[in-house]
């Protein structure tokens, strides 16, 4: 994959991914998963997912990607936000 020539979808991806790190990996796991054309729903709920503020409790895009983390549901649990607490 040459990267200066990556798909569009990986590309806007990419920037809206909270943690940098990886990008090879991550546009190979773009392409291996196929992607690009639900590159939109993947980016939708790339931007409503429950990512730790903590950087190193962030996953890397690619692990993100190929654990097909955009169909994960999202729960006030998920975000750890228990009652009481």
């Amino acid at each position: 994959m040459n990267p200066n020539n990556l798909p569009d979808g990986f590309v806007k991806f990419w920037a809206a991914y909270p943690r940098k790190v990886g990008k090879g990996h991550a546009a190979k796991a773009w392409v291996k998963n196929g992607c690009e054309p639900i590159a939109e729903e993947i980016i939708k709920s790339l931007k409503k997912y429950p990512f730790s503020e903590e950087t190193q409790f962030q996953p890397h895009a690619s692990t993100w990607l190929n654990g097909w983390r955009w169909l994960d549901e999202q729960t006030d649990s998920a975000r750890g936000e228990l009652d009481g607490w």
